[in-house]
Parts: structure tokens; sequence; C-alpha cells
């Protein structure tokens, strides 16, 4: 064990290196927000938000392969829907509609369907 003495590490090691600051960046990416810093804080830059267009919304409910249409002033009301929630919120307005035997979902439907929706959040 004494050949090993000597390939120990210096003590205080890292104090006794000295680096000059360099233009590194170091980035992390949240669903928000772009942070990055170059050497001391993070600082957050705000990401653009892409607005879901209304074809988006209608491609998403004319795959869902129903009976059941939407009008475009029903689905107007979900374009704000985040696009990984679309198919299951267009999934519950159908089966809504099967459960009530309506073909066509309009902004009344649209709204019966919110209300329901909001009573059973607050549950």
């Amino acid at each position: 064990m004494a050949g090993f003495k000597a390939l120990r590490p210096v003590d205080n090691f890292y104090q006794t290196l000295m680096f000059f600051p360099m233009p590194v960046d170091y980035g992390y990416r949240d669903s928000k927000n772009l942070r990055y810093h170059r050497h001391k804080r993070m600082i957050p830059e705000l990401l653009p938000q892409r607005q879901t267009a209304l074809e988006s919304v209608r491609y998403a409910a004319k795959r869902l392969q129903t009976d059941v249409k939407f009008t475009d002033a029903a689905l107007e009301k979900l374009v704000k829907v985040p696009r990984i929630f679309l198919p299951s919120a267009l999934k519950g307005c159908v089966k809504w509609a099967e459960e009530n035997g309506v073909k066509v979902i309009d902004v009344k439907e649209m709204d019966i369907i919110n209300d329901k929706r909001a009573k059973e959040k607050g549950k």
C-alpha cells in the first residue's frame, strides 16, 4: 500500500487549478422557457408560443373515424387545447355525443360538454 501513496491527488487540488473565464453556454429547456447562462446564474428566455391552427384541430377530428361530426365553430373552442391532449379531448366529446345521440357537435353542445367537465373538475 505504500506505493499507492504517491498516486493520491494533491490536497486542495481543485483550489489550486486556475481557469480563465471561457465563453461556454449551458442550456436547459423546460415546457415554457429556455434557460441558459454563460458563467454565473441561469437566465430564462421565453420560448415562442405556437398557436394551433383550426386546420390541425379539424385534421385531428377527422382522424377519429366516427359518425359524429364537428362544426368549425365548435373546433374553434378546442384551438387552445395543447396538442398532446387534443385527441383525448376530442374522444371525450365524441363519447358524450354518442351517449346523448348527437350527430353534429356545435357550439351549444361544446358549452354543455365544458360545463359538465367543469362540474367534474370541481368535485
